[in-house]
């Protein structure tokens, strides 16, 4: 089974055992403390006249809040059948939803071509694939993003894995990551000093870094909702110059 067969099955299968109904994703955060925190650090680099990507929407919460922000946004995820929630869950005048394999960058170079430039944002999407996929997945952000285009992720930081092992100690797996683990998906950690390798300076530009999270649904014993160490990037593609 290919890499992206492999990471069909497990999200479509994932996907597809969902109702929809709001607490039921791990990370599926209110989008008032999630897309807003991100638009806050990028908003001011991008043009909000190009079209925003939200690679790895998921159901589309925090897609359907940024279409408040940008003139049109495209939603995108590997699974039809989160593309499915998406559309029936957070429909918005402005935002589309469509399946798009990040490991396909035919396919990313054939968006582009319909589209042009695009902004990116992209919210803890690359840990969930293998290493040894960044490199491909990172060639279609490239594409997607074309000459003006700015992307914005956010990853687990270096921080996440002692994080997450205090916390299961302590008070178990959090039921949205066990389904998670349920669809043999396993999730790894994308470091903060990966930034450079993921995206070499003779491609990109780094605009800007630092620390951030990633608020979750779950809510501890304790009242306090699970908020995951994560880092943040700004960058575009870098232009050269003609000789």
């Amino acid at each position: 089974m290919t890499s992206a067969n492999r990471y069909l099955t497990s999200w479509e299968g994932f996907w597809g055992s969902l109702s929809g109904a709001p607490g039921e994703v791990f990370w599926d955060a209110d989008p008032a403390h999630a897309a807003e925190q991100d638009l806050a650090l990028f908003q001011d680099y991008t043009d909000p006249q190009l079209p925003l990507i939200d690679l790895g929407c998921g159901n589309g919460t925090q897609t359907s809040y940024l279409a408040n922000h940008f003139a049109r946004v495209i939603g995108t995820e590997i699974a039809p059948a989160a593309v499915e929630i998406a559309r029936t869950k957070n429909a918005a005048l402005n935002a589309s939803y469509r399946v798009l394999d990040v490991l396909s960058p035919h396919d990313a170079g054939a968006l582009h071509e319909e589209i042009g430039d695009a902004n990116v944002y992209m919210r803890a999407v690359l840990h969930q694939l293998s290493p040894s996929d960044h490199a491909t997945a990172i060639q279609s952000i490239e594409r997607l993003l074309g000459a003006r285009g700015v992307l914005y992720l956010v990853e687990l930081s270096s921080k996440a894995e002692p994080f997450f092992a205090r916390l299961i100690e302590q008070y178990g797996p959090p039921p949205g990551l066990a389904r998670v683990f349920q669809h043999q998906i396993t999730p790894g950690m994308l470091h903060e000093n990966n930034l450079e390798s993921l995206f070499p300076s003779d491609r990109f530009t780094l605009l800007r870094t630092g620390p951030s999270h990633i608020r979750t649904v779950h809510t501890l014993p304790t009242g306090e909702v699970v908020q995951v160490p994560a880092f943040y990037a700004i960058l575009r593609r870098r232009q050269r110059q003609p000789r």
